[in-house]
């Protein structure tokens, strides 16, 4: 298991701890001193973890893959934004705090003596410390907008465009008054390397270059609505697309400026010889409910990707459970095609699927006709009319080697996870889903 925030904050403090603590040890001569040494080091982590945030939003193809999928880069993104307006907020009280309690009279602050004037270089520091201020309230401010999901999402994504600008005004308040100690020791310089490893993917984020080497212009090939509100897309990738996975997702631009580009599963695997992608899209929100509506063939269509690590790669090679609730079917429908092109699974594989159709077939119709050309064994549920799948149920089709493959609802996801870790006969690591959620 991959534990990034851990070097993120370790590193940082070993080496304050190594290279800058004795010194504050030894010169320290109360609380001021020791709050102005914790104001630098909570400025320094702050910077590391914005910088870090930076890097993952830019979407490496190589950190994807390291963390197993965009759902993942995207969730270690928030937990990093959701970090660094933390330690942000530690910075700033650390600051504010103590002077006005001083000025209340509260605690004492010990007397300056005199300052020397003023030299052209301190407009540079005044700047730094007037811009890193405003950085800061507005970092805050965006870490409140991302957290409350009341706000709709086109104000999130508007929000959200400032943030390059904040972290170039935040490395910039953070070198500028970076103590001269600090650069002479290896904080400083991982400090100047990190703070530029951020800078880069900022300025392609204002350019708006990011993604742009796995960007592909495309056409709405047919809109069909099927059962259930489930609207069907058939798109035909104007240039090269390059293939993809089945399991994986791409970044879908209608036009909608407000609205940009939002992750969909492909619900077809690549097949050159047709060369459409289908998207299967249940309009559940303001945005799928207002695009299932007014989308129609002839619509231009801004592709972005593959992307993804919920391809069924089961290094075990054991048999496989595959869990489905409602739109989540869709990865499952790409890796039916793939498997009846190749003649059938070669592992044994059971799919569990629910949805609440009040009787009807369901999305896709055909799905029975699929598993069995994909040797693959459906276990269909009607939720409105069966209830839930049981947790039970699922268990009794596992075996040993067996892996979990499970999109659906993420609350379900949680408790299924929990329940078949609990029972032992899952192995760590073999519980598969996908955790898309921008918010």
């Amino acid at each position: 298991m991959k534990r990034p925030l851990l070097p993120l904050a370790g590193l940082p403090l070993l080496l304050w701890a190594l290279f800058s603590l004795p010194e504050v040890t030894a010169s320290a001569k109360g609380f001021w001193d020791w709050r102005r040494a914790l104001i630098f080091l909570s400025g320094t982590l702050a910077l590391w973890w914005m910088s870090a945030g930076m890097v993952l939003a830019a979407r490496p193809p190589r950190l994807e893959q390291y963390f197993g999928g965009l759902d993942r880069l995207y969730r270690l993104h928030k937990h990093i934004g959701i970090g660094a307006g933390v330690i942000v907020f530690t910075h700033w009280m650390l600051e504010w705090l103590p002077k006005n309690l001083a000025k209340a009279g509260f605690i004492e602050r010990p007397v300056r003596g005199p300052r020397p004037p003023k030299g052209p270089a301190d407009m540079w520091v005044d700047l730094a410390k007037e811009v890193g201020e405003w950085a800061g309230y507005i970092l805050l401010a965006l870490v409140v907008v991302a957290l409350v999901r009341r706000i709709p999402y086109r104000y999130f994504r508007w929000v959200h465009k400032l943030f390059p600008l904040v972290f170039i005004a935040g490395a910039y308040h953070g070198l500028m008054l970076m103590p001269a100690g600090f650069w002479l020791q290896p904080l400083g310089w991982l400090t100047t390397f990190v703070a530029a490893l951020g800078v880069v993917p900022a300025v392609q984020a204002l350019r708006g270059r990011i993604g742009a080497r796995r960007r592909c212009g495309a056409i709405v090939d047919a809109v069909t609505v099927h059962a259930g509100g489930v609207v069907e897309v058939l798109i035909r990738p104007i240039n090269r697309w390059p293939g993809h996975q089945a399991g994986q997702c791409v970044l879908a631009d209608f036009g909608d400026v407000a609205e940009g580009a939002h992750p969909f599963t492909l619900a077809s695997a690549w097949n050159p010889a047709d060369g459409r992608l289908s998207l299967a899209i249940k309009p559940l929100g303001d945005y799928t409910r207002v695009l299932a509506g007014r989308l129609k063939a002839g619509d231009a269509v801004r592709l972005e990707g593959p992307y993804g690590g919920f391809t069924f790669d089961d290094a075990q090679g054991g048999a496989q459970v595959w869990v489905a609730g409602g739109i989540g079917v869709t990865p499952f429908l790409a890796r039916l095609q793939d498997l009846a092109a190749a003649g059938g699974s070669k592992v044994k594989v059971d799919f569990f699927y629910s949805s609440a159709d009040r009787g009807g077939p369901g999305f896709p119709a055909d799905l029975p006709g699929l598993c069995a050309a994909a040797g693959v064994t459906l276990h269909r549920r009607h939720t409105d009319r069966d209830g839930p799948i049981p947790t039970q149920k699922v268990e009794a089709y596992l075996q040993p080697g067996s892996s979990v493959w499970f999109c659906g609802p993420a609350a379900w996801g949680d408790s299924l996870q929990q329940a078949l870790s609990r029972s032992g006969q899952l192995a760590p690591g073999a519980f598969h889903r996908e955790l898309f959620e921008f918010r």
